[in-house]
């Protein structure tokens, strides 16, 4: 046992082993990869609101230009008198000079401009009317506009803040800031990041990624571009979709997103007081780089305490052989002992075989002389009731009743076979007897059995009591040998009741399924108990020395068997015995009987 764990359990161990390590290091995997884009996160939700607070102060350093603008008295003059605009250029070219912006101009109320920063420059806004533009829309009624757009006159882009100019509640015009945000994209650039912000439609206005900029997020539908067109506010840009592709979202805000053979981490934040969202794309190659560490650390470190196991127990199978060679040797000088043994017990082996042959021999000539007074005790019964049928048919002929003197002597050919069937017993043991089978009617047999055993019914003054089925049960069987096997179970009944009181004989038919079982019963002493196991024994009695050979019911078990039945012995309740005899019912096919 001890030698079988030590062989055994190595090889479990390293399977269970390999299997922990596979779980933990997927495992370490997955915690890796978990940490990592945690980690990701935060840090894209840092830059976030850096960039939100970024771009948000960029917008914030000239949200207050068009309300001084529009508070200026000169650009109220000019709206309501229409003076010359010469000295409100100059003041605007000036003004914007200080403030770092793209462009200042003021409109009237129609959306024509009147004056403008850049009244010097070939492209100048001045006499160019932009009353599409929703700014101008939103100034008109009375709110703040702020609007992106690509420049219809210059076609550069810029962020518009407007301003309505009112005078005595009068509205007069409007006055624009335009803001240039290139050098915070080239910012975000320059810093290696993915940055983009996309306006109520989804359109990418401002991007770090030049290829990316006005691609849309999401297909517009035909009223979006249909407003978008109204406005002139991507000019002649296609607005076609980004190729970033999702793979999986992670929150409300928190996308994987697969672009250029890529995977990217996409957060993405709403910016207060406008329609605009900005996104920020991080690489998960880092992640994907630990990740991948991890598990080819944890499959090394696996695949070496594997390769400790196997050489851990490649060692204790060498120690194993060397043991096991040591304790063959050891076998082997036990096997040359036990060969000289061997030898030794063969010998007085042989000389037992000889002394029990010598035995049998003597046991047979013995068996023989009791067979011989078997058979004559056999024969005198049979004979006996030849002399009473004779002696009726000499009877029957001086009464000329020739019938029933036919039926007297066929009762003694019946008798005669009977006999001859009891002296070919002997026969059984020495080879076994061909079956003749044929259709035999169990209470043909049954009668027949009871007129054969009749005179030594009368004799010993028995009471017969049988229960038959009306139907004729058949059996395929030889009818001479389950005669034998009946009239020797009624001989044993009746010399089972000599001494008793009460003397009755019950014999009774049933079926059981495909079996057909007949049960005799009597009302003897029964058998003892230590004396059942070997009843069917050959040359086993319970009856005196010179009244029985054993043999009847050993023949009759070897019958019955050979019937493809069964046999056995209980004792009654109320006394005596019964013997059980079940043999298989003949089917119909094989009756021969058209039915």
């Amino acid at each position: 046992m001890v030698r079988f764990i030590k062989h055994m359990i190595p090889w479990w161990m390293l399977v269970v082993g390999l299997c922990v390590a596979t779980g933990v290091v997927w495992q370490a995997g997955r915690w890796t990869y978990a940490v990592g884009l945690e980690s990701l996160v935060k840090t894209g939700e840092e830059r976030l609101a850096l960039y939100t607070g970024t771009l948000r102060g960029a917008l914030s350093r000239y949200a207050y230009l068009p309300y001084v603008l529009a508070s200026n008295n000169a650009v109220q003059n000019l709206l309501e008198t229409r003076v010359s605009p010469q000295q409100i250029n100059r003041y605007l070219e000036d003004l914007n000079r200080e403030a770092g912006c793209q462009a200042l101009y003021v409109m009237d109320v129609t959306g024509k401009t009147l004056a403008s920063s850049n009244w010097r420059d070939p492209l100048s806004y001045v006499g160019q009317n932009y009353g599409f533009r929703p700014y101008f829309t939103a100034a008109k009624e009375g709110r703040q506009g702020l609007f992106f757009a690509i420049g219809v006159t210059t076609g550069q882009p810029g962020f518009f803040m407007s301003h309505p100019v009112r005078r005595n509640g009068r509205f007069l015009g409007v006055v624009v800031v335009k803001v240039d945000l290139d050098p915070l994209q080239d910012d975000w650039r320059e810093g290696g990041e993915t940055v983009l912000v996309s306006d109520a439609n989804g359109v990418l206005f401002l991007s770090s990624r030049k290829d990316w900029k006005y691609h849309t997020l999401a297909p517009l539908s035909p009223e979006q571009r249909e407003r978008i067109r109204a406005g002139r506010q991507y000019g002649n840009q296609p607005l076609d979709l980004v190729p970033l592709q999702i793979k999986q979202q992670l929150g409300d805000d928190q996308w994987i997103v697969h672009a250029d053979k890529l995977s990217y981490l996409m957060l993405s934040r709403s910016i207060p007081g406008l329609d605009w969202t900005l996104y920020h794309l991080t690489p998960l190659a880092p992640v994907y780089e630990r990740t991948l560490a991890v598990i080819t650390i944890g499959t090394v470190l696996s695949l070496l305490v594997l390769a400790l196991g196997m050489y851990a127990r490649e060692r204790r199978q060498k120690q194993l052989s060397r043991h096991e060679a040591r304790k063959a040797e050891a076998i082997k000088a036990v096997n040359l002992r036990l060969q000289e043994e061997i030898e030794e017990h063969r010998r007085t082996e042989q000389a037992l075989r000889d002394a029990q042959t010598e035995l049998v021999q003597s046991s047979k000539l013995a068996a023989l002389g009791q067979m011989a007074a078997g058979i004559v005790h056999e024969l005198n019964q049979p004979i006996s009731t030849m002399r009473t049928h004779a002696a009726s048919g000499r009877l029957l002929l001086d009464r000329q009743d020739i019938e029933k003197a036919r039926e007297s002597f066929a009762s003694i050919s019946r008798i005669t076979d009977h006999m001859a069937a009891i002296t070919a017993q002997l026969k059984i043991f020495a080879y076994k007897t061909p079956r003749q089978s044929e259709r035999v009617l169990v209470q043909d047999c049954l009668n027949e059995a009871l007129a054969m055993i009749k005179p030594l019914l009368l004799e010993v003054d028995i009471e017969v009591e049988t229960q038959l089925p009306v139907e004729p049960l058949a059996i395929c069987a030889d009818r001479n040998r389950l005669e034998q096997v009946l009239v020797n179970l009624f001989h044993n009944g009746a010399d089972a009741m000599r001494g008793s009181a009460r003397r009755r004989l019950d014999i009774k038919v049933t079926t059981a399924g495909q079996l057909v079982e007949i049960s005799i019963a009597d009302s003897g002493h029964g058998i003892e108990e230590q004396h059942l196991a070997e009843l069917f024994n050959p040359f086993f009695t319970t009856k005196e020395v010179g009244e029985g050979l054993g043999l009847g019911l050993s023949i009759s078990y070897r019958i019955v068997t050979d019937l493809g039945g069964t046999i056995r012995v209980v004792n009654n309740p109320e006394g005596g015995a019964s013997f059980i005899v079940r043999l298989p019912i003949m089917a119909t096919e094989d009756t021969g009987e058209e039915g």
